[in-house]
């Protein structure tokens, strides 16, 4: 028996080898196509949103509801404000009413007919109320002509108001027809023309006024021309120191400030005793209107006597 060394040559090799050598390469590739996979998922897998709903806020807390009792003072405001509404609607209407017919018009006032006779409609005065015709109109006698000044010192509002209602008359014609005078005397009553009428001298009138707190018949003295002015004379015998006779003035200056008193028909036409003058209350007088302004202008300052 020889000692040979083995021999190097493939053949020589041992065949266990093999299956191992195949093992290895199937791992492998069996790794790379894992890796692979696990790449090309983790590349191309879809990207999944989770949308996480938040709870909504709570509501905001509802407004606090109304006071019921302010609630209740609006409404009463309104219903009150709805009446004065209606209220004034009323008067205006009545007012409208009033100026289509002649509001200056006092059916009657002396108490007689176009005959002289009395009026069975109208109520008389009581006896005694009226004074008795005591003038004579064809002359202009015993007139007391009016202070040239009023009392010493400043007179206040309620002084000039005062003396304003007592020389102011309501000057009520034979026709029925009223409008405004005032006591240039104790006695002698200036008016318009146009309210006394084209009446002849002697005609009577009544005069009334809250301050006389009796009516007075005068007798209409004269009246001015149409074309002269519009002015009319009236004498009454009333009882001295009744009225505040008002002393003529010089010119007024423009600005200069001023005072109207009267009996304008549309102020007076809701007046009561108005209304119960008209219906034969011949003690009734309207209230007296007071308005104070100044002198816009004076016209014709050059016209002369």
């Amino acid at each position: 028996m020889s000692d040979t060394p083995p021999s190097d040559s493939p053949t020589a090799r041992p065949r266990w080898r093999w299956p191992l050598i195949l093992g290895t390469l199937v791992g492998a590739a069996l790794l790379i196509g894992v890796g692979l996979g696990l790449g090309w998922y983790l590349f191309y897998r879809p990207i999944v949103n989770v949308a996480v709903q938040l709870p909504a806020p709570p509501p905001p807390p509802a407004p606090p509801g109304p006071d019921e009792k302010q609630v209740k003072a609006l409404e009463d405001q309104i219903e009150k404000q709805k009446a004065a509404n209606k209220q004034i609607e009323e008067q205006i209407a009545v007012l409208k009413e009033r100026l289509k017919a002649d509001v200056c018009t006092i059916k009657d006032p002396l108490g007689k007919d176009s005959g002289g006779k009395s009026t069975p409609n109208a109520t008389p005065a009581p006896e005694g109320s009226l004074p008795g015709r005591k003038s004579d109109a064809g002359s202009t006698p015993g007139i007391v002509p009016a202070a040239a000044s009023g009392r010493a010192g400043k007179s206040t509002a309620a002084d000039l108001a005062s003396a304003l209602e007592r020389a102011t008359v309501l000057v009520v014609s034979p026709d029925g027809s009223s409008g405004s005078g005032f006591f240039v005397s104790s006695n002698i009553v200036v008016t318009n023309h146009h309210v006394v009428g084209d009446v002849p001298a002697g005609s009577e009138v009544l005069l009334v006024s809250k301050a006389l707190k009796t009516p007075y018949i005068g007798q209409v003295l004269t009246t001015s021309p149409k074309s002269q002015g519009d002015f009319a004379l009236i004498r009454a015998d009333v009882p001295a120191g009744t009225t505040h006779p008002l002393p003529l003035a010089a010119e007024p200056a423009a600005l200069g400030e001023v005072v109207a008193a009267g009996y304008p028909a549309l102020a007076i036409a809701m007046d009561r005793d108005l209304r119960r003058l008209a219906n034969g209350d011949l003690k009734a007088a309207p209230q007296v209107v007071l308005t104070k302004g100044s002198v816009s202008a004076v016209q014709n300052k050059d016209r002369g006597p």
